[in-house]
């Protein structure tokens, strides 16, 4: 089939992705809404696999349309079908109504990406990678921490910062990119361990995180993402 022909390194890093986020529907759908998280966090370390080899002059033609469907499926339909399903007791309707919003949001914010053009250094609008790792993160933390009218609200302020114009850094510096790697690399096999360190990595993540969507207020120095 010639269509194989046209699939490159970066496109089985992305199909990867693609289904790591169903795998955590399947997971969520099966009651393990840890591992479910933790398998969008994989399909966000994917997701920047596949952008790394294609900047390495990598891509395939397919690269760009392939990489806004898998990010659709494991950073927009997974984190609202896992927060649907772990809600869809008492909280089924504003659970419903939240994941709609939420990846209507994200929808918009890739289709933007994909048809406008790459003018500026920054992302506009917060990425929807982002987005689903905060959403991860913050549901990985020690149980007493989670709330789910909390989770509701900030499903809502990402969805308006996936749309909105706020410049986000992108992290192309050896040293920012390290740090998140060990962050991320830490927190996903954590997992496999005690599950006092899966909380303890998910935090440092989340609160990484909290920085990193405050930086368009706090206009922290670019020099900071890229060193």
């Amino acid at each position: 089939m010639k269509i194989f022909r046209t699939v490159g390194i970066p496109d089985v890093a992305t199909l990867i992705n693609a289904s790591l986020g169903l795998s955590a529907i399947f997971a969520a759908h099966e009651g393990y809404f840890s591992l479910a998280f933790v398998l969008i966090l994989m399909a966000a370390v994917a997701d920047g696999v596949d952008g790394y080899l294609a900047r390495m002059n990598c891509s395939s033609p397919l690269g760009e349309y392939l990489d806004s469907l898998a990010d659709v499926i494991s950073f927009g339909v997974a984190p609202a079908c896992v927060v649907y399903f772990l809600y869809c007791g008492e909280l089924c309707i504003p659970a419903a109504l939240i994941a709609v919003i939420y990846l209507s949001g994200g929808i918009l914010r890739l289709a933007r990406f994909s048809t406008k053009q790459k003018s500026i250094p920054d992302f506009e609008g917060l990425p929807i990678t982002a987005s689903a790792v905060v959403i991860s993160s913050y549901m990985l933390l020690f149980p007493r921490y989670v709330y789910p009218y909390f989770l509701f609200s900030m499903m809502l302020l990402l969805a308006y910062l996936m749309i909105s114009d706020h410049p986000y850094p992108k992290l192309r510096g050896t040293r920012a990119l390290a740090f998140v790697t060990v962050l991320f690399s830490a927190t996903i096999v954590s997992y496999l361990l005690p599950e006092i360190f899966l909380h303890v990595f998910s935090t440092m993540l989340f609160l990484s995180l909290m920085l990193y969507l405050e930086s368009p207020i706090m206009k922290i120095p670019r020099q900071y993402y890229e060193e």
